[in-house]
């Protein structure tokens, strides 16, 4: 059960870190940097063996530093949540940044019975430059009411990936250790409504940043991950659903999967590419079409975005085998061909704000 939230609750951010010595100190700058007072900062150094540990430690004493050796995202979850105080804890990736002011809006937004406050990611690349993509897109409409409802008609609901989500201590603790072989950021999501509300911010408050070693979740362009992904996704729907059943929670009986968008696309691609995949039995084309559909009609997405999204699916799926993976690049790769004109756009409006506006 959980407890009544602080009217200014403490919050962790934990900052996992492996061989990311070129962008550890933005990560850990973006936390430190927040107004909001009550606040901690964890950095697990996952063995680095570039210079991230002694750009850690340049932060010293403002943070906690655990340097441990290399053993995994897994357990750099685990030895940072345990060192953390926080009525909330955010997990932020050392290449990821949190945005001015996340903390102040998150702490606002917890109320009773909350397990989890998520929030809009804005998607970057290597240098920090915004691809004018955002990750998950949410709309104003997107409440508490709205995810209850998805997860117990569908099994799920839409969730940004790790720097996009504050858990409560009163949720997560109980999970901790976590005993998975990767994703725990998709492991506290995908149980989450099972004990409490997800509450919906939908700003953007943190970065998420492509660089190209990133999972697939995140990129796209290697589709040999594909199977592992799919895989994995399942290991995590089966725990909630043990979870779920302790718990007294009822949700139907269909493959979860049908319902997420991005895994109606993973599998649609691995389909057409001709690899094998869990559940690849069950597969075919239009099924996988028609249940991409309903899941757009059933996200209530912007009209556009909407549209986006069936055009892909369709085109994917009249697309000839050896087509596919140009249209992988294409589309997960977009950001690397418009950031130049994104730059340049920015640029020339400077420009005309410096002249006074005068064109």
């Amino acid at each position: 059960m959980s407890p009544p939230p602080s009217p200014h609750p403490r919050i962790s951010v934990v900052v996992t870190c492996f061989n990311y010595a070129h962008y550890v100190a933005g990560a850990i700058e973006s936390a430190l940097s927040q107004s909001y007072p009550n606040k901690e900062v964890v950095v697990v150094n996952d063995g680095s063996t570039d210079d991230s540990l002694r750009v850690i430690e340049r932060y010293s004493p403002r943070i906690t530093i655990i340097d441990q050796p290399n053993q995994g995202s897994v357990a750099a979850y685990n030895h940072g949540f345990a060192a953390t105080s926080g009525d909330l804890v955010i997990f932020l990736d050392a290449d990821d940044l949190l945005a001015t002011g996340a903390l102040a809006d998150v702490a606002a937004a917890w109320r009773p019975g909350c397990a989890k406050v998520q929030y809009d990611l804005g998607i970057m690349d290597a240098k920090g430059d915004d691809l004018g993509r955002r990750f998950c897109n949410f709309d104003a409409g997107y409440d508490a009411r709205r995810v209850r409802l998805s997860f117990l008609g569908t099994g799920t609901y839409r969730w940004p990936v790790t720097a996009g989500n504050a858990y409560a201590r009163w949720f997560a603790a109980p999970l901790f250790p976590l005993r998975i072989d990767h994703g725990p950021d998709g492991t506290l999501n995908t149980v989450a409504p099972v004990y409490g509300e997800v509450v919906t911010i939908p700003r953007v408050l943190g970065w998420y940043r492509i660089h190209g070693a990133n999972m697939w979740t995140s990129d796209g362009l290697d589709p040999s991950r594909l199977p592992y992904r799919i895989e994995h996704r399942r290991r995590e729907i089966a725990f909630m659903r043990a979870h779920a059943a302790r718990n007294g929670v009822a949700l139907p009986a269909d493959d979860v999967l049908d319902h997420e968008l991005p895994f109606l696309n993973y599998r649609l691609i691995a389909l057409k590419l001709g690899m094998e995949y869990e559940g690849r039995s069950g597969d075919s084309i239009g099924r996988l079409l028609r249940s991409a559909r309903r899941s757009v009609v059933a996200e209530r997405l912007p009209p556009k975005l909407a549209a986006a999204h069936v055009a892909w699916f369709h085109a994917l799926a009249a697309a000839p085998a050896r087509v596919v993976p140009t249209l992988i690049r294409l589309r997960f790769g977009r950001g690397a061909f418009l950031a130049p004109a994104r730059r340049a756009a920015t640029r020339w409006r400077d420009w005309r704000a410096a002249l006074g506006g005068a064109w």
